[in-house]
């Protein structure tokens, strides 16, 4: 009888241990190969004779900002500017730096001294709640770019965005001559790849003449996205002839050290700058659009010239085919002070995207306006704008 009862129930057994009895919080890992990039969900660690829930080395909890309807104008409580914009050559592009930081440049800002300053950085709080306005910068915000062999003042340099790759930053970057005449205030003569000087803590400009790496016809830096494969970037020029306020968009591929492949007509990879054999994938409003991450694929954000709406594209892979996808917001314009007013250069704050969100982008923008002369309103009006959209 003893040798049945103990068959059944093992008297040696301790009891169960007691572990974390409450749910798990959620933790936010930040993108590890791109300060810039979208962040992740990591699991709670357990610490079972605390019985408590940590997050992992390196990550932080999940917080989320309440929602607000007030204007987002990024920067607007630093008191170090007076004013970012309004819309010159770029939105606020994205630069990510060799010490881990995520930089926004400004095209245009007005510093607290009253100085228009060019290409001004910023950085907001990376720990900072999602749906958080960035309100004032980490680092005082400062003109960025230096360009080699020269300081010609009417040369302006226009910066598209930066990526990592090979463990450096790439910078690709435009280069063009103020002209009052020109449509946009200047004319554009090239452009290339720039690079991230962490000693003078500036982007470089490597030359601001004739040759460049790709010619006007190809024109790339509209939008850029890393491969995934770890040896190249997706680099999108929009310079063929599209559709009305739109041109056509190719896809180059670049490695790490800024040799160009075209995507050609056919589908295949080669090594050519000659636009008339690239494949027109999509289309976008001049300069400035981006290519992120989204669920089941990736997205295409982009403003027609001129226009008031952030559109969208789909695709699963960065080759296509792409179709049209969704209006994603409508931009918030001075219409009734300026019926002139218009927004322009979107670009993806994948650092700011909520990842319990799939789906969700934080999106700036820059305000401006095709009246001739100063147009009516208040500086306030053409500040930059960022927004969140599903």
């Amino acid at each position: 009888m003893l040798a049945g009862c103990g068959a059944r129930t093992d008297l040696t057994d301790a009891p169960p241990a007691i572990t974390c009895d409450t749910a798990p919080p959620t933790c936010i890992q930040p993108n590890a190969d791109d300060p810039c990039g979208e962040s992740s969900v990591v699991d709670a660690v357990c610490d079972e004779s605390a019985h408590t829930w940590s997050c992992p080395s390196g990550s932080r909890l999940y917080a989320r900002a309440p929602e607000s309807s007030t204007v987002c104008r990024p920067f607007q409580g630093d008191t170090s500017v007076m004013n970012v914009g309004p819309w010159g050559l770029s939105g606020m592009t994205r630069v990510p730096t060799d010490d881990g930081r995520c930089l926004w440049v400004a095209d245009s800002a007005t510093l607290k001294d009253g100085t228009q300053a060019r290409n001004v950085a910023f950085q907001p709080d990376p720990t900072a709640p999602f749906g958080t306005c960035p309100v004032n910068s980490l680092t005082p915000p400062t003109p960025i770019v230096t360009i080699e062999g020269t300081n010609d003042p009417t040369v302006l340099v226009q910066i598209d965005g930066g990526y990592r790759l090979g463990g450096a930053t790439h910078v690709l970057y435009r280069i063009f001559h103020a002209d009052p005449s020109a449509t946009f205030g200047a004319v554009e003569i090239g452009g290339g790849v720039g690079r991230w000087d962490e000693a003078m803590q500036q982007i470089v400009i490597p030359s601001a003449t004739p040759p460049f790496p790709w010619g006007l016809d190809l024109d790339l830096g509209d939008a850029q996205l890393a491969a995934g494969d770890g040896t190249h970037a997706y680099v999108w020029g929009c310079a063929q002839q599209g559709m009305y306020l739109e041109q056509g968009c190719e896809l180059a591929r670049l490695d790490a050290s800024d040799n160009v492949e075209l995507l050609s007509t056919q589908g295949t990879w080669i090594a050519t700058t000659d636009a008339s054999q690239g494949a027109v994938l999509f289309g976008a409003g001049t300069w400035t659009s981006s290519v992120a991450p989204a669920p089941n694929g990736l997205r295409h954000v982009y403003i027609i010239d001129f226009g008031s709406q952030l559109q969208s594209d789909v695709a699963t892979v960065a080759t296509g085919p792409w179709t049209p996808g969704p209006n994603l917001a409508t931009c918030d314009l001075p219409l009734a002070d300026d019926p002139q007013a218009f927004c322009a250069g979107p670009t993806v704050h994948g650092e700011l995207s909520d990842p319990t969100r799939p789906g969700e982008m934080a999106i700036s923008y820059g305000v401006g306006s095709s009246t001739l002369g100063t147009p009516p309103g208040t500086s306030n009006d053409y500040w930059a704008r960022l927004v969140w959209t599903q």
